[in-house]
């Protein structure tokens, strides 16, 4: 009867492995390959890093990219058409 259950949980424990394929797919898929830049005056500029500093934000890129696409998403949920 213990043999029953322990070989129950042992199944349960075991984790679903993917395949090689299916994770080399998915990091291809999410390498970025595309890059854009943007310009900032001083003041600006001066800003971001003072919030960088206090927030202990070490890539800004990975903010900018955090905002812009959050910015992009909010809108496209805003605008999205409603039936009534």
């Amino acid at each position: 009867m213990a043999s029953y259950f322990i070989d129950k949980v042992k199944k349960k424990s075991k984790k679903k492995q993917l395949s090689p394929d299916i994770i080399a797919q998915e990091r291809d898929e999410l390498l970025r390959r595309y890059r854009k830049t943007i310009l900032f005056n001083e003041r600006e500029i001066s800003l971001i890093e003072q919030y960088c500093t206090k927030y202990k934000i070490s890539s800004q890129s990975t903010l900018f990219r955090d905002i812009i696409i959050s910015h992009i998403l909010q809108q496209v949920d805003d605008n999205y058409p409603k039936l009534f």
